[in-house]
């Protein structure tokens, strides 16, 4: 199942409520025998907005993210750093300022279209790599590449008015044994924050619901290399949700 996103919530938010998580073990266990739908096929840039690769559009680009974030976003952000040769790596394990976003089209107005039981039908780990060689200002985007694939495993996420839930089988396994349960805001109509008691150690999901009534819910990792006055190098690692909802 999921690696950063689950392993870090595990941490955070994971709760006790075993009688719960048996009540609709059997809904889940039922829901699930529904056939996915097989036809259904996400590129890696599935919804992936990211800024034009030329001087100084790339820079006018990116600085449009940040009329999302709130306070209460960026007292989430933890980011760790070093030195190594000359390159200056900054590691931010949870980015609410990705290079690689999720679109602005599938923000929601409204709440209430989150809330209710959704199926996930794709999971995945996908890098996007973009830089900049600093003397020709010249940009550079590498293919994404897809880092792992679990859409085979099963899970529902519950959503109520101010609580988010997640049960989960692994493939091969015979019932729903994990579940996360945390308290949920959403920010700017695009970021949710998963957290037990305060907001500022919450979890961020970049989240949206597409055209198609997806809901997509984005995890991402941010590294940075810097080697001042030669280039930098944008990597964006995003565990990437997509649910259909069901009830």
């Amino acid at each position: 199942m999921p690696v950063h996103f689950i392993s870090m919530l595990f941490v955070l938010f994971l709760s006790a409520a075993s009688v719960d998580l048996f009540a609709q073990d059997n809904d889940f266990e039922q829901l699930s025998k529904v056939p996915k739908d097989t036809g259904v096929s996400f590129p890696l840039d599935y919804k992936i907005a990211r800024p034009e690769t030329r001087f100084p559009d790339w820079d006018r680009d990116f600085r449009v993210y940040y009329n999302f974030l709130t306070p209460a976003l960026r007292k989430t952000q933890v980011a760790m750093s070093f030195t190594q040769n000359g390159v200056v790596t900054s590691v931010t394990a949870n980015s609410i300022i990705p290079h690689a976003q999720l679109d602005t089209s599938t923000m929601v107005n409204d709440p209430a279209r989150f809330m209710g039981t959704w199926r996930m039908i794709s999971f995945r780990s996908v890098r996007y790599n973009d830089s900049v060689y600093v003397p020709t200002k010249t940009y550079y985007r590498l293919p994404d590449v897809l880092l792992a694939d679990k859409s085979k495993d099963e899970a529902f996420a519950v959503i109520t008015d101010d609580n988010f839930k997640l049960y989960a089988k692994e493939e091969g396994k015979t019932s729903f044994k994990k579940m996360i349960s945390a308290k949920y805001k959403i920010e700017n109509k695009r970021f949710m924050m998963l957290y037990k008691l305060v907001r500022s150690g919450a979890g961020v999901s970049q989240i949206g619901i597409d055209e198609k009534g997806y809901l997509i819910l984005n995890y991402p990792k941010v590294v940075e290399d810097v080697k001042e006055g030669v280039y930098i190098s944008y990597y964006t690692v995003v565990e990437q949700y997509i649910f259909q909802k069901m009830k």
